[in-house]
């Protein structure tokens, strides 16, 4: 990945959890430990690399120390994103020998904390994009609601309340600009408005705005009409 151009500078690493008791529960093959190590390679022949992962809550027998174990990792290793999920049975799996007996209320509760802790974490890491031009590969036209919804959050689930104050981005780049969406090198979504020719072509953005789950920004190099085949 480090010597090779084309490779985006993201890499998806699951955790799952952040205690070794539960790792083994879950039948990982490795310890908190061994994936500090492991990333810290990573990061220092990539710098800068960005690292989502994957975290269950409430996976068989989780006491409430083994969570605030997960939530102590997820700060001490600043992922950028986290897809998180309550445990639940799945046919076929070894887990279905397990008993599982973590209350829906304690995974619920424990997966809303978990979520807010990484927020803050993602905030700060899209933060510091803050006044810098990057390449976004521009993926698809946003509708003008989703748009505002999801600076805020990616998979627009938030309220509308939560949503207040992120102006739609259709024709703020000019009249027949619309909102638009693409992908960084490091995989962080970024809102932008642009002609829609722009579709499936790398821009320049300058980032003016973070979010724990988005930036937004403005083009400012792009490729011509001519060039991406927009009238």
């Amino acid at each position: 990945m480090a010597s090779c151009e084309s490779v985006a500078e993201h890499l998806h690493l699951p955790i799952q959890s952040g205690d070794d008791a539960m790792l083994q529960r879950m039948g990982r093959q490795y310890t908190v430990a061994h994936y500090k190590e492991r990333l810290a390679r990573i990061r220092a022949a990539v710098p800068g690399i960005a690292i989502s992962t994957d975290v269950i809550v409430g996976f068989c027998g989780e006491t409430d120390a083994e969570f605030t174990a997960t939530l102590a990792a997820l700060e001490e290793i600043g992922f950028d994103t986290v897809f998180a999920a309550a445990y639940s049975p799945r046919p076929g799996t070894p887990a279905l020998r397990m008993a599982d007996d973590v209350p829906p209320a304690v995974k619920r509760r424990r997966l809303n904390e978990l979520l807010a802790v990484q927020e803050a974490v993602g905030l700060e890491h899209n933060r510091e994009w803050l006044g810098r031009d990057v390449e976004v590969l521009v993926e698809r036209i946003t509708p003008p609601r989703r748009a505002a919804m999801a600076v805020v959050d990616e998979d627009a689930e938030a309220s509308d309340d939560a949503a207040a104050g992120v102006p739609d981005l259709a024709g703020t780049a000019g009249e027949g600009s619309v909102a638009l969406a693409g992908r960084t090198r490091h995989n962080k979504l970024v809102h932008l408005a642009g002609d829609p020719g722009l579709m499936g072509h790398a821009v320049t953005v300058r980032i003016d705005f973070a979010g724990p789950f988005a930036l937004r920004g403005r083009v400012v190099a792009a490729p011509t009409p001519a060039t991406t085949g927009a009238g």
